[in-house]
């Protein structure tokens, strides 16, 4: 047990506070204080860098956001509550005992009971994940069942940072284990989703699963071209668990590698690769890394990081084969340039894997039109989320790739089965890259980018589109960009600039 003992004078408001040290925030309110633990559940990184404001507390790392109050997880990342230290307070001063338990509680949660309604979830992405934990933690006592073609459900955003890298596996970025799933009473089922009628799911091998309510949440399916060598071992796609192990074992024995794309995954896989003593290429047809979503200035700050790390590029040409007879031996580009590597890595994007799945109302790109709440107009009980969602957002109706997204996706597609009330979203996602970049709201393009800084420093950028911030991104002002988050929140989208 440690007590800590601090004048209520000496605990600044509105802000979450961490005295000397201790393993414990105080939010105060005028004469109130609320003591919580002190490190958020999502990768346990300190809370007293977050910002409070209208009752929210939200971290600044990755914006998971917990009512101020009671520490209560109100939007992911993670799952799990803060635990709250009861306070005490005598002549002006605030004494908090915090005890030597765990930090978070998992939420209280129902188990499979009576209720012989019948949900089921394809896909055990992030989506699935959240949807069946949700469900259970609101009183659903029903069937729950999540099909997976690959396991239990992983954390993504790991696999092209810490798997590649070598520092973790793909078991470390499991967001649910087998135990954890049992005591939910959510049966997880191996396999295949193809099709899906009324009132029930088609698998590849023939089975069938009864539902009464649906979410389909299969993810995106790495881009393959139809090129020559495009099969050859040694060529790598990047999505699964078993993709980054293979990837990161064949980094073992290779001294090179090439990655054909210039987004989010090929940059970060560049890096973690390169942390491996590889010689690493980036391969890719725009001029300049991530212009169309961050602008053409922050795009080359970004490619300057990258050199700085030893990673080279060649931009303006795009994949016309891979070279090699019994293995990849690197790519030859539509000008003619052949680059050598030991190692290639196809990170050209994905496409919605709605595709493999006959009975959905699926869009030129895969996407499926959702109406609130995630449900598919026409079909009676059946939600979609995640990469493959046209969702409604306060910036618009449009599919979003963002791994947040996805967990909030999950949420509120449990919530619109139960019936209840769906709350307002900001998109948010954050990379891994030469700096920590973390990036709020969406445009699809920009009358200006506003910078508050200098990019090649602490920044922070506004994308303003007809006299509206519709977006921002950072690069060491994190507490800056979680306190604009709270502000669109407040104003349910975009703010005036």
């Amino acid at each position: 047990m440690t007590q800590i003992d601090i004048a209520l004078a000496d605990i600044p408001e509105g802000v979450p506070h961490q005295p000397d040290g201790a393993k414990v925030i105080l939010i105060r309110t005028g004469d109130d204080v609320t003591a919580l633990a002190h490190l958020c559940p999502h990768y346990g990184l300190p809370l007293a860098k977050g910002v409070v404001r209208d009752g929210t507390l939200i971290c600044a790392f990755h914006h998971a956001c917990f009512n101020a109050r009671t520490g209560r997880q109100i939007q992911p990342p993670g799952h799990a509550d803060l635990r709250r230290y009861t306070v005490t307070q005598k002549d002006g001063r605030v004494i908090v005992d915090i005890p030597d338990t765990d930090l978070h509680l998992a939420p209280d949660h129902a188990r499979l009971g009576l209720n012989p309604e019948r949900i089921v979830i394809v896909g055990a992405g992030a989506a699935g994940n959240t949807c069946a934990k949700t469900l259970r933690e609101m009183g659903f006592e029903g069937i729950i069942q999540m099909i997976s073609p690959d396991g239990l459900p992983l954390d993504r955003t790991m696999l092209s940072k810490a798997v590649l890298s070598g520092s973790r596996t793909p078991d470390d970025a499991i967001l649910t284990d087998a135990d954890t799933l049992a005591d939910l009473d959510v049966t997880l089922v191996s396999g295949q989703a193809v099709a899906i009628g009324p009132g029930q799911v088609v698998m590849a091998d023939g089975g069938r699963h009864a539902f009464d309510k649906l979410l389909i949440a299969p993810g995106g399916r790495p881009n393959r071209p139809d090129l020559p060598g495009v099969n050859l071992p040694g060529v790598h796609t990047l999505r699964s668990g078993a993709d980054a192990a293979a990837i990161s074992q064949a980094a073992e024995t290779t001294g090179s590698a090439v990655l054909i794309g210039g987004g989010f995954i090929g940059l970060e896989g560049a890096l973690s690769l390169a942390k491996r003593g590889l010689s690493v290429t980036v391969a890719m047809r725009e001029e300049v890394p991530l212009a169309r979503i961050l602008g053409e200035r922050l795009g080359r700050i970004i490619q300057d990081e990258h050199e700085a790390k030893g990673i080279t590029f060649v931009t303006g040409a795009s994949l016309t084969s891979i070279t090699g007879k019994d293995n990849a031996t690197g790519v030859t580009l539509e000008t003619g340039e052949t680059i050598d590597a030991d190692l290639v890595l196809l990170a050209m994007g994905v496409t919605p894997a709605t595709d493999a799945i006959d009975g959905l109302p699926t869009q030129d790109d895969g996407g499926v039109m959702t109406g609130p709440g995630l449900s598919v107009p026409g079909l009676s009980g059946v939600y979609v989320a995640g990469d493959c969602a046209v969702a409604p957002t306060p910036f618009g109706t449009t599919r979003i790739e963002h791994w947040r997204v996805a967990c909030q996706h999950g949420r509120n597609a449990a919530l619109a089965m139960l019936g209840q009330g769906v709350p307002l979203d900001i998109p948010f996602f954050w990379t891994a890259l030469g700096r920590q970049y973390r990036y709020l709201g969406y445009a699809e393009d920009w009358d200006e980018i506003e910078f508050d800084g200098d990019p090649t420093g602490p920044f922070l950028a506004r994308y303003i589109k007809d006299g509206q911030v519709r977006a921002a991104v950072t690069a060491g002002r994190d507490a800056d960009l979680a306190a604009l988050h709270l502000e669109m929140l407040a104003a349910g989208g975009p703010i005036p600039a």
